[in-house]
């Protein structure tokens, strides 16, 4: 049984998790956007 805060937690680390690999693929890799 997850709770409801553990579980905002953990979609909240993937998404910013998201963002930064995001992030450092289009600095490193920007003509491919």
């Amino acid at each position: 049984m997850i709770t409801y805060t553990g579980l905002v937690s953990v979609v909240l680390v993937v998404a910013a998790v998201a963002v930064v690999v995001y992030l450092l693929v289009a600095l490193l890799d920007p003509e491919r956007f």
